[in-house]
């Protein structure tokens, strides 16, 4: 796990495949927040925030730069780490299960990888912020 970004209002955590965009400012702040994260997938691969299942697109050095929207979190994971009518985003997923760039993961795993993320941020931000 790689902590990418620490910025005043926001922070990027990396833990192959997963790349976990958190904020702190909430839903009604006056302070955009967008997220810019160097190279970390695949050039111009397709992404997917397993929170809301929107699609994400790497550009063409494998960066992303995505808007935080009402101050919600964001999980990206490649769409190829998620299974093709698996338990999450099924929709969007591009995998088959059959180990590709990852393991088809199952939506438990995703899930508590999500938790463990938004804790650790929580308690390495606490009283740091806002």
């Amino acid at each position: 796990m790689r902590v990418l970004s620490v910025q005043e209002h926001s922070m990027a955590i990396f833990k192959p495949p997963m790349l976990a965009l958190f904020t702190n400012v909430g839903s009604e702040s006056p302070w955009p927040i967008t997220w810019q994260v160097d190279a970390v997938f695949s050039p111009n691969e397709q992404l997917v925030d397993v929170l809301t299942c929107t699609k994400v697109m790497a550009d063409a050095l494998g960066s992303v730069t995505v808007p935080s929207v009402y101050g919600m979190p964001q999980v990206l994971m490649p769409a190829v780490s998620l299974r093709q009518g698996g338990a999450v985003c099924p929709g969007v997923a591009t995998g088959t299960g059959i180990r590709e760039k990852s393991a088809g993961l199952p939506g438990v795993r995703v899930t508590w990888a999500v938790v463990a993320a938004s804790v650790l941020f929580f308690v390495l931000c606490r009283g740091r912020w806002i």
